[in-house]
């Protein structure tokens, strides 16, 4: 599976300069505000 993962993403890289970078920029965007608002959510509205 990872393998498969790994090489999906490898051929788009390749087809597609720069999409690397979009897809991290997205990834850690997405993953930064989930955790944000998981904290607003559970820390700061008791």
């Amino acid at each position: 599976m990872k393998s498969l993962i790994t090489c999906t993403f490898g051929k788009v890289c390749h087809d597609i300069p720069g999409a690397c970078i979009i897809l991290q920029i997205i990834l850690v965007v997405t993953i930064s505000s989930v955790l944000g608002y998981l904290f607003v959510t559970q820390e700061l509205l008791r």
